[in-house]
């Protein structure tokens, strides 16, 4: 693998998750921060010891030395800020989800190959062992025809509604927040893209969000899959997966951790599932780090990470569950 000089853009909690897996990969090397004053740079800076520290976010794009961007902003941000680290020459990790719709996606994943460099949405659940053992579970037909899968993803962050994922205007809300890995998950399970998408949401008067919402996709070959996410209610965050010859339980698919990661395996007959255990290795987040390292060169992460035909699936998959709820961002109205 190749070693990389990284820069992160933005100073929000998961660029200090990202911040402290970069330091913590075996290819990473943190050398830059931009954010939007220099007092913000200088904390952050000063917190991880970066060296390199920006008072905007063009100021560290134009560091010769940077080689690999993580772009850490706000949702509508994304589609802005990919393209212009594409036009530097900087590889990308650009956290989920991608852009704020799939109209905006397509001309910055065009930018991204214009532009030859590195880009993966920042799923990090798919570069894990354990998703990658849980498809060839599903693949090698484990349990038999995948007929129904059931994808939670709820948290409770309460009424903070200064916090962008209980904003409208940076197109927040559980679907785009949580959301968007339960439809990634279902997608990757089913192996194919749903021929229907029906949804409904608590749209919150003050957020103007979702702040809880369920879906049901229906994918070709009779697999049916509900999902469900929130911001303002704690669930189980579980992935199971019934077949015509058993089921799969997920206990921990989002948070996998370096070891005893589960999988249940149920067959139909069986008195007991059997535990599959699979070990990470490393930390969730310096795994996905190094997996831009690994692929490098090929421009992009293979299955189950997000491929960029994997990424405009999932957002055309938000686009149809957000159309069914009613929720419009004021970003898509003007």
């Amino acid at each position: 693998m190749k070693s990389l000089q990284w820069g992160i853009l933005g100073t929000g909690k998961i660029a200090r998750t990202l911040a402290q897996a970069i330091q913590a990969s075996e290819t990473g090397t943190l050398v830059a921060v931009g954010s939007r004053t220099q007092e913000a740079a200088e904390t952050f800076g000063t917190e991880f010891s970066i060296p390199k520290r920006y008072p905007t976010y063009q100021a560290m794009l134009d560091d010769p030395d940077m080689e690999a961007v993580y772009i850490s902003l706000p949702n509508h941000l994304h589609a802005e800020w990919t393209v212009k680290c594409a036009e530097a020459g900087k590889h990308i990790l650009c956290e989920k989800p991608f852009t704020v719709n799939y109209a905006e996606a397509v001309p910055v994943i065009e930018a991204v190959k214009r532009h030859d460099v590195f880009l993966m949405e920042a799923f990090m659940y798919r570069c894990h062992p354990q998703t990658a053992k849980l498809k060839q579970l599903v693949s090698d037909g484990a349990i038999g025809e995948v007929r129904l899968i059931q994808s939670n993803f709820c948290y409770n962050m309460g009424p903070r509604y200064e916090n962008i994922r209980l904003s409208n205007p940076a197109a927040g809300g559980g679907i785009m927040d949580v959301g968007c890995y339960t439809a990634s998950m279902s997608r990757l399970i089913a192996g194919s893209e749903p021929e229907q998408v029906v949804g409904v949401a608590h749209i919150g008067p003050i957020s103007r969000v979702d702040e809880q919402a369920t879906a049901s996709l229906r994918f070709p070959g009779g697999i049916v899959a509900n999902l469900a996410c929130a911001t303002q209610v704690g669930a189980d965050n579980t992935l199971r997966v019934w077949g015509s010859e058993g089921s799969i339980l997920v206990p921990n698919p989002w948070f996998p951790g370096e070891s005893g990661n589960k999988i249940l395996l149920q067959k139909t007959g069986q008195e007991a599932p059997t535990e599959i255990v699979v070990d990470g290795g490393a930390g969730l987040y310096a795994i996905e780090v190094d997996t831009v390292a690994r692929y490098l060169d090929d421009r992009r992460a293979p299955s189950p990470c997000m491929t960029w035909e994997d990424t405009l699936g999932n957002m055309a998959v938000l686009d149809k569950w957000r159309q069914a709820v009613g929720l419009v961002f004021d970003v898509e109205r003007a």
